[in-house]
Parts: C-alpha cells; structure tokens; sequence
C-alpha cells in the first residue's frame, strides 16, 4: 500500500500541473467578436445518412498484355497525360526475335511457292504441292502480324487523356498481365459511389437527386444517381449506387478522388422534429463537422454529426442529428475558434 501511495503522488502531481497549464492557455486565449445563431426547432424529412467516396467516371489499371521486363517508365504520379502518350516500356528483344524469325519463314515460304509454280508450269509438280506452299505462305504472313502486335504491345501508351494517380510497379519489375502498371483516371467527369442499405432501395433510382457533403472540401450539393446495381451484395446487405455531380465542383472546390462524402437519403416517412444550425456555424473538423457553442461567455465545441439541408425564412439550415440542441447558441465568426476562448458577442446578432 505504501508502495502504491508512493507511485500515485507523482502522477497526482503530473494531472494537476497539466490542469493548470491547461487553464492558462485558456486563460491567455484574446477575446474573439462573434455573431450568434439560436439552434431552433424545425421539421425535416425522416433521412438517413450513408458513406460514399468521390471517384471518377472514367478511370483504368493499365496492365501489360505481354510478360516483359520493364526498361523505361515515362511518366510520373499526378502527372497529366494525353491520349496514345508513351506512359512505359517493356522489353522488347523477345517479340523482335520473333518478327525476325516470322520474316525469314515469309520469304523462305515464298521461294518455296514460286519455285513450286515453274515445275507445276512444267508438269514437275502437282497443284496440290502449290496449294499447300500458297498456304505455308499465308500462315507466314499471319505470323508476322502477330509479331508485329506483340512487339507493339511493348509500348504501354494511355487509352484516354488523364492524370497517373499512382505508378505501383518499377523499372526492372517483371510485367505480369492483369498486374497493374499504373492507374489513369480522367477528372473532369467525377461521381460519388456508394452501397445503399437494402432497406433504402425503395427510395433510390434512376435519376433522383439526394444532398451530398464533402466535408474535406466544404461542399454541399445535389447528387443525381446514374446507376444502380439491381444485385444486393449477401455478404453486406448492400447495393452500389452511382451519383454524378457536376465538372464545375470538382474545379472550384478541388475535389480529389478518393474523398470521403455524405449522402442523405429521404426515407419517404412524415417529417419529424429536429434541431437546426445556421450553415454559417459549421466549421470542418477533418472529415468530421463541428460548431462552437455559447456556454458562459466562452466558445464550446461540439462535434456533430449532419443531417438535411433546408430553407428556414430565406436561410441555409442544417439539421443536427446528435452534438447539440434546440434552445442553445451557436457561434459564427470570420476566423478560427479554440475550445474555451473568451467570446463578445454582438448585441444585435441574437435572433429568437
């Protein structure tokens, strides 16, 4: 027991000076001038909300057609390539060697068919000799536009104009076919994909449009679905559903493949009673969202999670589906808040 009082006392000691650093940087934190938005009460569509991920509409693994050693890659990550561009090189000595072998079997099988053809002339040889080095020819022929393709395959060349989003192979690498080379996606046409819960495929086809969040990129827009997978996956309850959202976002709010998205679906049920923030007081926290609140004259974050986005008396509000309340005060300022910072608030800025 002693043994034990005298292990805690340090650590008593370590808790209560972090406290009191902690106070003081509170302490220290300048007084911040923010507006204030009440979290009021509303109706909001019976919603539920799934994961998705940004993706482009076009995209490819390029993938050798041929066994080869790599010699040259041309092209780097996140580099812009336009289509029929040399993107990597194979090894092409195999392929050669079998053009070469293909050409001299063509011009053996031709002196063999015209020196046929003379003794046929002459009555030394029999039509169907002739027939069978007319054949040996073609076959030739058709070897060497096999070799030719071959070797053409040893030039990896990009099949649409795009951006390399990744190179997982390296000069020296063995090509294997269906091991891919690189990845080419084309940016300016981007779509959300997502699995939809099977008991949301009711409200979910063809060209519906539903709220999609981009939280890394502070985007709120519609989504209209393209595609739906009349299969649900047994293993996830699920069925891929595709949105496409506009070229426009993808430019003005630099949205990346790959990003994290929010999609709401209307479950079509009577609307129910819910908490709303102005859009305003959102502030993005990674891929999650947050607000501060009023709480005894200092800012109090809150992480929340979002529902629908609505149109209360000509303003953008979101619904709160956990984090926050009806009844409490919402903060919106131009720059950052800290959690404990001092607030003043504008006395004209609290609406009921």
């Amino acid at each position: 027991m002693k043994h034990f009082l005298i292990l805690l006392l340090p650590l008593l000691v370590i808790t209560a000076c972090s406290h009191e650093e902690h106070r003081k940087e509170v302490r220290d934190l300048p007084v911040v001038k923010a507006d204030v938005r009440p979290i009021i009460s509303g109706t909001a569509p019976h919603s539920r909300e799934i994961s998705g991920s940004v993706r482009p509409v076009i995209r490819a693994e390029i993938s050798p057609r041929l066994q080869a050693e790599i010699i040259a890659i041309r092209v780097e990550t996140g580099q812009q390539v336009e289509k029929g561009e040399l993107l990597v090189e194979l090894d092409s000595s195999v392929p050669a060697a079998a053009l070469r072998e293909a050409e001299v079997a063509l011009s053996q099988a031709q002196r063999n068919l015209a020196r046929e053809s003379r003794l046929l002339k002459k009555h030394a040889a029999t039509p169907t000799s002739v027939k069978n080095l007319r054949d040996a020819v073609n076959i030739a022929k058709a070897k060497i536009s096999q070799a030719k393709t071959r070797l053409g395959f040893t030039s990896v060349r990009a099949p649409f104009s795009g951006v390399v989003s990744a190179i997982p192979a390296n000069v020296g690498d063995l090509a294997v076919p269906g091991r891919p080379l690189l990845h080419l996606e084309e940016m300016s046409r981007l779509e959300i994909a997502a699995d939809i819960p099977e008991t949301l495929l009711a409200e979910v086809h063809k060209g519906v449009q539903m709220p999609v969040v981009i939280p890394s990129a502070g985007l709120h827009l519609q989504g209209v679905v393209t595609e739906i997978s009349p299969a649900v996956n047994p293993a996830s309850r699920t069925a891929r559903a595709k949105l496409a959202i506009t070229p426009e976002h993808a430019v003005r709010a630099r949205i990346f493949s790959g990003m994290f998205a929010r999609i709401t679906v209307d479950q079509g049920s009577p609307q129910v009673k819910s908490s709303f923030v102005s859009e305003a007081a959102l502030k993005p926290y990674g891929q999650l969202q947050r607000i501060f609140i009023l709480n005894d004259g200092r800012a109090e974050m809150r992480l929340v999670r979002l529902g629908a986005t609505v149109d209360i008396n000509g303003e953008k509000m979101v619904e709160i589906l956990s984090g926050a309340e009806a009844g409490e005060k919402a903060l919106i300022t131009a720059g950052d808040l800290q959690n404990g910072q001092p607030v003043a608030t504008h006395a004209t800025a609290e609406r009921e």
